[in-house]
């Protein structure tokens, strides 16, 4: 029940995405979001912390210290193995509750099938953007939950 449970939450927010449509998203914060999440998922693979934390917002920052970060991108390479460097696509791109959302299919060298990335991108108050949510999800990932 648990383990359907952790597959329904990402594949429902998807679906929510994909109602809520495409329109909306600027070409402004695609291209950030492209860029950031490139710097992201490499980062992950570096397990290189100050290169992930330079696009996240506050909340984010707060949300993941640095030793949740190692433990994470441990976690990540361990289950999904590596994410190899400029294989995302964006393939859903939606505004939600005021919410920049934008989906990525990104290859990773232990899957199977594409690893789902969903960004949540957000505008500070100098019209910058920042990272404020990132979601993985993966046969893989869902296979051998995050503990």
């Amino acid at each position: 029940m648990k383990r359907n449970l952790i597959f329904l939450v990402p594949v429902a927010f998807i679906i929510i995405i994909i109602i809520t449509g495409c329109a909306g998203v600027s070409d402004e914060v695609i291209s950030f979001a492209d860029g950031a999440t490139e710097s992201l998922l490499i980062a992950l693979n570096n397990q290189d912390y100050e290169s992930y934390k330079k696009d996240l917002d506050s909340a984010m920052l707060e949300a993941v210290p640095e030793e949740d970060f190692i433990k994470f991108s441990s976690y990540l390479k361990g289950t999904a193995g590596e994410y190899v460097a400029g294989s995302k696509e964006m393939s859903k791109s939606g505004i939600q509750k005021g919410a920049n959302i934008i989906v990525y299919e990104a290859t990773y060298t232990g899957e199977s099938e594409k690893m789902i990335v969903t960004m949540v991108i957000s505008e500070t108050g100098d019209g910058s953007f920042k990272i404020s949510g990132s979601w993985f999800n993966s046969p893989e990932l869902r296979e051998n939950p995050y503990q």
